[in-house]
């Protein structure tokens, strides 16, 4: 990711994060919700832009099609395989890129730390804090163009 964007979107994805889940700046987060923007940071810092995007984007198709399953499990073993499938999609091979296989380790770790039900809206905010991120260095380079 670019490295502007990289400083930037742990801040973006911290504020959105109490924007909708509500800890207020001066209440501490949950230790998950700590751990789980951290755990997103090293992602992004991994991986491309792009790459960063489908990653989160596949997350959140998976997250989808494994609640319909309606399989609630300690090894989310659903998630895994549609994880695997939309990321192979997507993408292709986790060997393509430098940064997907420790990027894919990461983000099923995040799986795993977060409540079930905080998964898909915890990847919401991180796809939206990108996209937020990414606005503002167009905007940005827009005005410094000018």
């Amino acid at each position: 990711m670019d490295t502007r964007n990289l400083m930037d979107y742990p801040d973006e994805l911290a504020d959105l994060l109490r924007e909708r889940f509500g800890p207020q700046r001066e209440r501490s987060q949950p230790t998950r919700c700590r751990a789980a923007v951290y755990m997103t940071k090293a992602m992004a810092g991994l991986l491309g832009e792009d790459d960063f995007a489908a990653f989160l984007q596949a997350a959140l198709r998976a997250d989808i099609a494994s609640q319909q399953q309606g399989t609630v499990s300690p090894i989310p073993q659903p998630f895994i395989d549609h994880f695997a499938r939309e990321l192979s999609t997507h993408l292709g091979p986790l060997e393509g890129a430098e940064g997907r296989q420790e990027a894919w380790h990461i983000l099923l770790a995040l799986h795993a730390i977060l409540e079930p039900d905080l998964v898909g809206p915890f990847i919401r905010c991180a796809s939206d804090a990108l996209e937020n991120v990414r606005q503002d260095a167009r905007r940005l380079a827009g005005a410094q163009a000018r």
